[in-house]
């Protein structure tokens, strides 16, 4: 579960993004990828102001009835080829396989204070239900951001949060829980020889409140987030800044199967099932750093400013996880691990720790031209033995043409240039440059050791240049607003994942320094306000991210491709992570529509047809859009009605349908399976439903998708409505999310799982037993006094 979802929207005050080149002086190897700051909200000086915000709704499984499959088989009585559509069949008896979800949230805060002491105090809770009985959100959440001012040059700002939450889940294994029964729905499952119903009903494996009955898995957290900053005026030159901040986590996940005592429910499971087990695992998760800056300012020249900067960072990582395991229970009710027949555990820990220094200078020129440099250099606990620091340079501009005495276009409201170069790092994960082995039973039950991980001593961290160019713009008045940034990014060293050749003696893959990547794009904002009236305004926003990623270089001598996972590849001149696989065309058939094994041919890679046999790998796809961004207008009337939607899209990414294949591929449900002369014309296909898995070129999809995201209403009611309530300010918002999708991908969810992988692993690519995003719809009410 993602720990964003421990802060609380209604405590956000603003969310700022800070790019790569820019990050990576000020935060070092932590930022390789940009930084998202969130930033709190904090108290006004004044009388005490009361907020309250309530929020209901309620999430479903949007069109389930047209979206999940229609599944064919053989009905056991008559022997004859049926289809079966389990959603429509439990509705018509009543049983709707998922229900509707309630969504809702109360949160409570009050600030205020006087111009040296300043704060915001607010809670809140949450208690949602989803589409299945078994699955709910329990979650209460405080925060207190103080702010303190004893001095005119001292100010210190105290922030704590905490969150504590249960949120059970409903099982979604590769092999069992709601969605997959349902999704794998078999007709042979619907009634016996004799006509009687069984008690599947048709689902694949137990039925949903067999589901329900047997497995509970929840995951409970207790989260601490605390900070002190100091900022120190001591002459009207120099400011300096001291930050300390702690992240501390407790996560317990537990799935626990009770035995069972219940007839009707036991004959879905195995015998280890029904005695029931208990698995657990808790992790203790803490995050600790210090942050020291100082800023001197001078004015050298009349027109010339200038601005150094230097400060330093320690970050550290420590998480201690044990888990446990018992099997056996001897009766129904029994739930600890200790009343289990059979019991195990164990115990790991991570530790990382970055070390940090950086030095910045910048000058101003009239307050329009500002030119940086900057130096950055890292140590990092996860750096391999044979390497040491690295170091980060950023060198940056930024004109503002605008308020330059030659500037005369009256229709540009304000136009600043800019560019920068910076480099940027990204350490190994923990302990991949070590070689380690595990303890296993030995001869005589002595323990030994085997091998675990080959490790790599020359690992070190990914290696970012890039150059950005881009103009921010206005014009009309401030009426219409541009922002445009091209970026081109060369990562040496790039970490990736290849498999290891068995006779090194270490299973599974390595982690390696690769040679170059490369990834170039733009990223466009425009905003504008096309009507503007007293009691009408009309705002539209678009935004549009591109992206262009190459692997150049391996970095290995005389190898251009490099074996990642399932159908994945690293290959010199194509995205890394990309999908590899035969492609093929075509295949002979028997009179009865069976493929005559053999007889497949596949695309040679030059527009002619091979036999499979012969044919090479191709390229099917990467697994990270090309492309996304978003359209939003709003439209406000009379000043208190404001109608506003959001549409975004991801494009140029692919998937494998995991779904597909275990339908059509390894059940045989579907049509094709069963008729397979109706599909003749498609004999690549065909063929595929028959090999079991030999070929998946049509697996592996364009999941490419447009949503309507969000729909929404506010309206603010009048003043004196609102005094009704005792409240100064009042307003009621509706939103529908996630309404409608537009999108060629087969499976049940394009946005599902498709950046997994992108390094390698391919099977974290497979979108396969999970539900699609949920629609909501929510009515929000609040309340200021």
């Amino acid at each position: 579960i993602s720990r964003f979802n421990d802060i609380n929207p209604e405590d956000i005050e603003s969310i700022e993004v800070i790019r790569g080149p820019a990050a990576a002086t000020l935060y070092g190897t932590e930022a390789s990828n940009g930084v998202i700051q969130i930033i709190t909200k904090r108290g006004a000086a004044g009388g005490t102001r009361w907020d309250l915000s309530v929020r209901q709704g309620a999430m479903w499984f949007q069109n389930a009835g047209e979206r999940v499959w229609t599944n064919w088989g053989v009905d056991q009585l008559t022997k004859d080829t049926v289809s079966l559509d389990i959603v429509e069949q439990e509705a018509a008896a009543g049983r709707d396989v998922w229900q509707t979800g309630r969504i809702q949230s109360y949160n409570l805060s009050l600030n205020g204070g006087t111009p040296t002491v300043r704060y915001y105090v607010a809670g809140g809770m949450d208690r949602d239900e989803g589409i299945e009985a078994n699955n709910q959100v329990r979650r209460w959440n405080a925060r207190v951001n103080v702010t303190a001012e004893p001095r005119a040059d001292l100010d210190v700002r105290a922030s704590a949060g905490y969150v504590s939450g249960y949120v059970s889940l409903p099982l979604e294994a590769g092999g069992g829980g709601t969605a997959w029964t349902t999704f794998f729905a078999n007709p042979a499952n619907v009634r016996d020889t004799l006509g009687n119903e069984l008690p599947r009903r048709g689902f694949h494996s137990a039925t949903p409140e067999g589901y329900r009955y047997a497995y509970e898995d929840w995951q409970e957290v207790n989260r601490f987030t605390g900070s002190v900053e100091m900022n120190h005026r001591p002459t009207d030159w120099l400011a300096q800044r001291l930050a300390l901040g702690a992240d501390v986590t407790r996560e317990q996940n537990v799935e626990l199967v009770e035995r069972m005592d219940d007839p009707r429910f036991m004959v879905f499971f195995t015998p280890g099932e029904i005695r029931g087990y208990r698995s657990q695992d808790q992790r203790n998760i803490s995050y600790t750093s210090l942050d020291y800056s100082a800023s001197a300012t001078a004015t050298l020249r009349q027109n010339l400013s200038s601005q150094t900067s230097v400060g330093a960072q320690v970050y550290r990582r420590f998480i201690d996880s044990a888990s446990a395991y018992g099997e056996d229970f001897p009766v129904r009710g029994l739930r600890a691990v200790t009343a289990a027949a059979v019991r195990r555990g164990g115990n790991t820990y991570v530790e990382d720790v970055t070390v940090g220094i950086y030095a910045q200078q910048q000058f101003g020129w009239n307050d329009r031209l500002f030119l940086t440099a900057g130096l950055r250099a890292d140590d990092n606990s996860n750096f391999g033995e044979n390497f040491d620091l690295v170091y980060y340079p950023k060198v940056s501009a930024s004109w503002v043409v605008s308020e330059e005495p030659f500037f005369d276009l009256p229709w540009v409201s304000g136009l600043k240039l800019r560019a920068a170069y910076g480099e940027t790092g990204q350490q190994p994960l923990f302990a991949t440059s070590l070689r380690s082995y595990r303890v296993v039973p030995g001869p005589g039950d002595i323990s030994t050791i085997t091998p675990d991980n080959v490790g790599n001593p020359d690992l070190g961290p990914e290696r970012g240049k890039e150059i950005e160019m881009g103009v921010d713009a206005s014009f009309l008045d401030e009426r219409v607003g541009l922002e445009f940034t091209y970026y081109s990014k060369r990562t040496e060293d790039a970490i990736l994942l290849r498999e290891i050749a068995p006779s090194t003696g270490f299973p599974g893959r390595q982690y390696f320094n690769a040679g170059e990547i490369s990834n170039r794009g733009v990223e466009l904002l425009v905003r504008g306000t096309p009507i503007r009236r007293e009691n009408v305004e009309l705002e539209l926003s678009f935004n549009l991210a591109t992206n262009e990623n190459e692997l150049v270089d391996l970095g290995i001598e005389g190898l251009d491709t490099v074996q990642a996972g399932t159908f994945v590849r690293h290959v010199e001149g194509y995205p890394v992570g990309s999908w590899w696989e035969k492609r093929i065309v075509g295949a002979q058939f028997t009179p009865a529509g069976r493929v005559i094994v053999g007889t497949e041919v596949c695309d040679d890679g030059r527009g002619q047809a091979v036999p499979c046999t012969q044919a090479p790998q191709l390229f099917l796809g990467r697994p990270t859009p090309s492309s996304e961004g978003a359209f939003m207008p709003a439209l406000t009337l009379w000043g208190r009605l404001r109608l506003a939607g959001m549409v975004d899209f991801k494009r140029g990414h692919y998937k494998l349908d995991g779904n597909l294949r275990v339908r059509c591929v390894l059940f045989l449900r579907c049509r094709e399976n069963w008729f397979p002369t109706e599909y003749l014309d498609d004999p690549a296909w065909l063929a595929q439903t028959q090999r079991g898995g030999t070929y998946v070129t049509d697996l592996i999809q364009d999941a490419s998708f447009t949503r309507l995201r969000e729909l929404s209403a506010t309206y603010t009611l009048p003043g004196e409505w609102a005094s009704r309530f005792g409240a100064s300010r009042a307003s009621i918002s509706v939103a529908g999310r996630n309404l409608h999708t537009w999108t060629d991908y087969t499976g049940m969810e394009p946005e599902a799982s498709f950046l997994g992988g992108s390094r390698g692993g391919g099977s974290a690519q497979w979108e396969q037993n999970v539900t699609p995003q949920l629609a909501q719809f929510v009515t929000t009410i609040n309340l200021s006094f």
